[in-house]
């Protein structure tokens, strides 16, 4: 995708150009306001309020189970007769209350600090179950078909290496000055991310918006678990995601309060995540011409797998090589991953139900994410009085060894298409 700077040039730029140049300017602030309300930095943020796992678990669950309003959002979409306004006003609703969390150690006493957290967490994944299905609606309207896999492939790649500079930034910002300074220096600079990806998502074209026609609730909510091919899929990836959670949203905690190591560290190790996920976007978006999302989509799956794997190597291996191995195999998996995840929803589904399955896709595999980290949470509780051995790495190697039968074995059979299909 070319970007022109000449005025005369951006005369005959159609409207499907000027959309998806615009989202690529919008998604590096939206990337960089994330890199600062999630990850490493939340979960750093969490300890800092006075979190245990159980309760870490807990918070990285939410947004997970708030994707079950979803479906309501995809019922309420086809009422809507402006899609880009309330897009815009649930976004911005999202990223203001986004940074009310900041405030927190300033408004409530110590003990409250917590649960506060959680009931305006709970109220920012919520309203974003709502922009989210619409902003998938919008992007996918904005974007050809046919040109899916690059563009998202660039479009990612540009944002995460926007995110490798965000998460050095924060990560030197938190090391630099310990508690509460810290992390009021990135509530701040987090502020101006939520103003400047507010401008640009205003100015998102607004496309038409095709609605299903004459078609009663029941049977538009039932639609995608009619469709066979679809639903096989989301049934896999419901285990799948449910393994997962229990897993790669605990890294960040082993590392900081486990292991012991530095948030510069850590942050380090997520950049490195962040640079091997460019080369997984940048890679599948090249190859989306020459193979299909399911081809690409299985690829990434032992690659998440290993990552989960390799914390067996601390037994053998110095600390800090090991865990450089996991995030370039964690960052390489997701990469792929969650890039080919968006286009299975997207080209999985006929263009008018197209929200009703992004929201049941989100909602089902939202609720396997919401019971992953709450169970994960609670294990790694119960592991304290465990050898330290299973608190580093047992875990982690246990169902590293699941993710990876379900990689290699079962998913090619959930994925498998009759020749008729193709």
């Amino acid at each position: 995708m070319r970007f022109s700077l000449k005025p005369q040039a951006a005369k005959f730029k159609s409207p499907y150009r000027k959309g998806m140049e615009m989202a690529v300017i919008e998604g590096i602030w939206a990337m960089l306001l994330l890199t600062m309300l999630s990850g490493p930095f939340l979960t750093a943020y969490l300890l800092y309020l006075g979190a245990n796992s159980q309760q870490i678990g807990l918070v990285l669950a939410v947004p997970a189970i708030a994707n079950l309003l979803q479906i309501l959002s995809a019922m309420y979409m086809q009422r809507l007769k402006n899609r880009k306004r309330s897009f815009v006003l649930f976004a911005s609703a999202h990223r203001l209350i986004g940074m009310m969390t900041g405030l927190i150690p300033f408004v409530f006493p110590k003990e409250l600090w917590l649960t506060v957290f959680i009931i305006i967490f709970l109220l920012y994944s919520s309203i974003n179950a709502f922009a989210g299905v619409i902003w998938t609606s919008l992007i996918s309207d904005m974007v050809p078909g046919q040109l899916r896999g690059k563009y998202f492939g660039i479009r990612n790649v540009i944002t995460s290496a926007v995110n490798s500079v965000g998460l050095y930034i924060t990560g030197v910002i938190i090391d630099r000055y310990e508690g509460a300074l810290g992390f009021n220096i990135m509530f701040i600079l987090a502020g101006i991310t939520v103003v400047m990806n507010i401008i640009y998502f205003t100015r998102y074209p607004n496309p038409e918006f095709e609605k299903p026609r004459e078609m009663k609730v029941g049977t538009f909510v039932l639609r995608p678990f009619l469709d066979k091919i679809f639903f096989k899929g989301l049934l896999f990836l419901t285990i799948w995601t449910f393994i997962i959670t229990m897993t790669h949203p605990f890294f960040s905690y082993v590392m900081l309060d486990v292991l012991g190591v530095r948030y510069q560290t850590v942050a380090n190790l997520v950049i490195l995540q962040t640079v091997a996920s460019m080369l997984g976007f940048y890679i599948c978006g090249q190859l989306s011409r020459r193979y299909s999302e399911r081809t690409l989509l299985l690829s990434s799956l032992p690659f998440l797998a290993a990552a989960s794997l390799l914390w067996g190597l601390l037994a053998l291996l110095p600390q800090l090589l090991v865990l450089i191995l996991i995030f370039i195999c964690l960052g390489f998996g997701l990469g792929s991953y969650n890039q080919q995840i968006f286009i299975f929803m997207i080209g999985s589904s006929p263009k008018a139900e197209r929200p009703i399955y992004i929201a049941v896709f989100s909602a089902i595999t939202g609720l396997a994410g919401f019971l992953g980290p709450t169970i994960g949470g609670t294990i790694f509780k119960e592991l304290k009085v465990f050898p330290l051995w299973i608190q580093q790495y047992g875990l982690f190697l246990m169902l590293g060894m699941v993710l990876l039968v379900l990689g290699t074995v079962v998913a090619p059979l959930a994925f498998h298409r009759p020749h008729k299909q193709h």
